[in-house]
C-alpha cells in the first residue's frame, strides 16, 4: 500500500487497517482501501497462486464485488453496465457462499440483487445516494436530546424549534 500512488483528488487508505487504535474509516478511505489498495494487495499476494488453491477463489470472489460496486458507482450508467453490475454480484455472492457455507447472507448482500432495478430508474448513484440522509443523521446526532429517544422536538425543551433550525 505504501508503494501504491493514488491521484492527489483520490483519498489514500489508512495506514493500520484493522486496528482499533487507529479508529473507524471514512467513506473515502473505504473507497480507497476496497477498491484500489486491496486489489492490488490481494492480486499480488494470491493471483500467482494455483487457480484450485483457496486464496486464489477469494481473490477471484472479491474481485466480482470490486467490479460490481465500480460499476455500480459509475457517474454515467448505460443497459449493458447494469448488466455487467448483476452478472458480477451474482457471481460474487455465488462464490461467497461456496467460499463460505456457514456463514448468512446479510441484508446488504440480499439487497444489492435489487440494485440494479434502482439503476434502471433512476440512473447513476451519485445523483440519488444516502448524501442527504447522511446529512440528516449527522445533524441529529449533535442535537442534544438528553436521551429521550422518540419524543417529539415540541415536547422536549432540549429539542426546540430554535435548537433545531440552529443545527441546520
Amino acid at each position: 500500500m505504501l508503494k501504491t500512488k493514488l491521484p492527489t483528488w483520490f483519498a489514500p487508505a489508512p495506514k493500520h487497517p484493522g486496528e482499533v487504535s487507529w479508529g473507524k474509516f471514512k467513506a473515502d478511505e473505504w473507497k480507497a482501501f476496497c477498491t484500489v489498495n486491496l486489489p492490488i494487495t490481494l492480486t499480488r499476494l494470491w493471483g500467482s497462486k494455483p487457480k484450485s488453491s483457496r486464496q486464489y477463489q477469494m481473490l477471484q470472489n472479491f474481485l466480482h464485488l470490486v467490479t460490481a460496486v465500480t460499476v455500480a458507482n459509475k457517474r454515467t450508467i448505460s443497459a449493458d453496465d447494469i448488466k455487467i453490475y448483476e452478472t458480477h454480484m451474482r457471481n460474487y455472492l455465488k462464490g461467497f457462499l461456496e467460499l463460505y457455507p456457514f456463514a448468512n447472507l446479510s441484508p446488504y448482500q440480499h439487497l444489492s440483487m435489487h440494485f440494479a432495478e434502482h439503476l434502471r430508474r433512476w440512473g447513476p448513484t451519485h445523483s440519488w445516494r444516502c448524501f442527504t440522509f447522511e446529512r440528516y443523521n449527522g445533524i441529529l446526532q449533535h442535537l442534544p436530546s438528553n436521551n429521550r429517544f422518540g419524543e417529539h422536538p415540541d415536547s422536549c425543551p432540549s429539542l426546540s424549534q430554535s435548537k433545531l433550525a440552529e443545527s441546520r
